[in-house]
């Protein structure tokens, strides 16, 4: 009696989901229905879409900046003489700065939620009991608006470095 005791505790009960189950069974497959989508992949897909829209504010205010820039009759004589560069940036206006805080803020802003959400799509993307579709498009997603930001950023600092010198 007590050997059959012992046969059964090793025996995986149908509640121990870490049991080990025999190779050949006829036990039925349990099928829950179709996977569902995965909440983080969702998540870094709306992420990415704000990045995005955020991309596109710094594109538009950063042109804004460039146009108004080249309006203007900035020029620099001396780097040493601040108190020249203090009156052209004064002749400059409020809206030329504020466009170019805000086009800065937007890019920083959509490469650091890109970033946030890269990693969640990843993750939505390794998950094996939820569907991948929302974590692929994520991934792609996000590694374009960070591909996107560092290269407006650049393109950024070429044209005011090309209307400065």
């Amino acid at each position: 009696m007590e050997n059959e005791s012992n046969n059964f505790a090793n025996q995986p009960t149908q509640n121990d989901p870490f049991g080990s189950k025999p190779i050949f069974s006829n036990e039925p497959i349990v099928n829950n229905g179709p996977k569902k989508q995965s909440g983080l992949g969702i998540a870094a897909f709306i992420i990415g879409l704000v990045s995005v829209v955020l991309l596109i504010i710094a594109f538009v205010s950063g042109s804004s900046f460039a146009d108004q820039i080249a309006d203007s009759n900035l020029t620099l004589a001396d780097p040493e003489d601040t108190a020249a560069f203090q009156a052209s940036i004064e002749a400059l206006g409020e809206t030329v700065l504020a466009s170019f805080v805000i086009a800065i803020a937007c890019i920083f802003g959509a490469g650091f939620l890109a970033f946030i959400a890269l990693i969640l799509s990843i993750v939505a993307a390794c998950s094996s009991k939820r569907r991948k579709m929302f974590g692929v498009i994520g991934i792609v997603l996000n590694v374009l608006v960070i591909v996107g930001a560092i290269s407006l950023f650049f393109a950024g600092i070429g044209a005011l470095a090309a209307n400065v010198a």
